[in-house]
């Protein structure tokens, strides 16, 4: 069987389901000439936020997938959530909203994409609450459907 794959250009008169993928979109900051610093920031361990207190958060560095061999540019607070404050206990569901919570996992998992009903095992709630959020009209913290 063939499977047919749809006109990027009709993509967004599909409606995601449970079982669509979703990422952090970032160049929907960029398109909306937001700093992803800033929101980084926020999702800092308390250590973490104490040293980056005083510095520069531009920083890019080589973010490497040991799964796929790829390598691409990211913020050095991205990898320093990664590998770090999301490690830390109770990193992921201390965030204040829904949204936080569901970015949050999106950064300690290094921005793989996972579907509603992934996401529900991750953080127990509703996968149905969950495609709510998500694929609501407005498009919160870059959260979108993969393409």
């Amino acid at each position: 069987m063939v499977a047919l794959v749809p006109d990027l250009k009709l993509m967004h008169f599909i409606k995601p389901t449970v079982d669509t993928p979703f990422h952090i979109d970032y160049s929907w900051w960029d398109k909306h000439a937001l700093d992803i610093n800033i929101e980084l920031l926020a999702h800092l361990c308390p250590t973490h936020r104490e040293v980056y207190q005083q510095q520069q958060t531009g920083a890019e560095i080589d973010w490497i997938d040991w799964v796929t061999g790829e390598v691409q540019k990211v913020a050095g607070l991205q990898y320093v959530i990664t590998t770090h404050c999301s490690q830390e206990p109770g990193y992921i569901t201390h965030a204040a909203t829904l949204v936080g919570t569901i970015f949050r996992v999106f950064l300690a998992n290094g921005n793989t994409p996972l579907t509603p009903e992934q996401l529900a095992g991750k953080i127990e709630y509703p996968a149905g609450q969950i495609l709510r959020v998500l694929a609501g009209r407005k498009v919160r913290k870059g959260l979108r459907p993969t393409r």
